[in-house]
Order: structure tokens, then sequence, then C-alpha cells
């Protein structure tokens, strides 16, 4: 029995700390800035371990806009009216998280050698522009009082960028 438990004890602590490490939005996403952007949506994939759209900006930038996966989306009831919405062409406004630069990355993940695309947000808040459809992560977005910037303030000793 005392094998049981430590061997469930590990596997806990085990999947944590990798979900941590995978889901650490405060350091790999500027939780500290606050981006909005508007486009047309040019592609999107429903996918584990995380949905990505391809937002194309009037002057031309594509984005990706680095959402839910498609397991949370379809158990909170949202993959069907987000299917509908975000559909080739649909123009959505986007407000969120910057990525961080690789220099920035390094500091929480020494190992990270994959020079990020500076055009990659994590949303907060999503909407048609005509207003049919919406999605918000919580009351707190992006910016120095969001949580996820506090938390990102606690993990590095205090420094905001």
């Amino acid at each position: 029995m005392k094998r049981l438990i430590l061997a469930a004890a590990i596997y806990t602590i085990t999947a944590a700390s990798s979900t941590y490490a995978h889901h650490s939005h405060p350091l790999t996403y500027d939780w500290c800035k606050a981006v909005t952007i508007e486009g047309k949506v040019e592609k999107v994939e429903f996918k584990e371990p995380h949905s990505l759209i391809s937002l194309r900006l009037d002057n031309g930038t594509l984005w990706t806009v680095d959402w839910n996966p498609l397991g949370l989306l379809k158990n909170s009831g949202r993959l069907d009216p987000a299917q509908q919405a975000l559909v080739f062409g649909a123009r959505i406004a986007v407000t969120g998280a910057p990525i961080r630069t690789l220099a920035e990355l390094r500091q929480s993940f020494p190992d990270y050698n994959t020079e990020p695309n500076p055009n990659t947000i994590d949303p907060a808040l999503m909407r048609r522009v005509d207003s049919s459809w919406s999605w918000k992560v919580n009351d707190s977005l992006p910016g120095p009082d969001s949580g996820l910037c506090q938390v990102f303030t606690a993990r590095t000793g205090g420094a905001k960028e």
C-alpha cells in the first residue's frame, strides 16, 4: 500500500511539473504587456496541445494566435461556436500577451534555442468585429496588474520588463 501511495505521489508531482513547464504562460508570454491586433482569419487548426489561428492584419502581417487545446474547447462547449465564427475571412480582434524574445525565454529556459515568431500572441480576449461571437479567458487582461504578470514578477524577483 505504501508503494502505491508513493507511486501516486511521484506521478502527481511529475505530471504537475511537466504541465507547469509546458503551460508556463507568464514565462513564455509577456503578460505585463498588452497587444491588440485585428485582421482576417486565414487559417484555424483546432488541435492538441494548442489550437492555432492564423490572422492576417490589414498591413499584410501574419500573426499566430496560440489558443486553447481542442479537448478543452470540446469539453467546455465552445468548439462548435468557435468553428462557426472563426471561418476563413472572418474579421476578428484579439487582445493578449505577446511572446517573449529568445533572450527573455532563455532567462527561464536556458536550453531554449528556437527563435520565437515575434508575431505570436496568447489571447485573453477574442471577438468577431461584427459582434456575433466572443471568447474571454477571464477578467484579467494583459498588463501590469494582471495575475499572470504578477506571477512572472514574483518568479523573477520583481523585475518587470
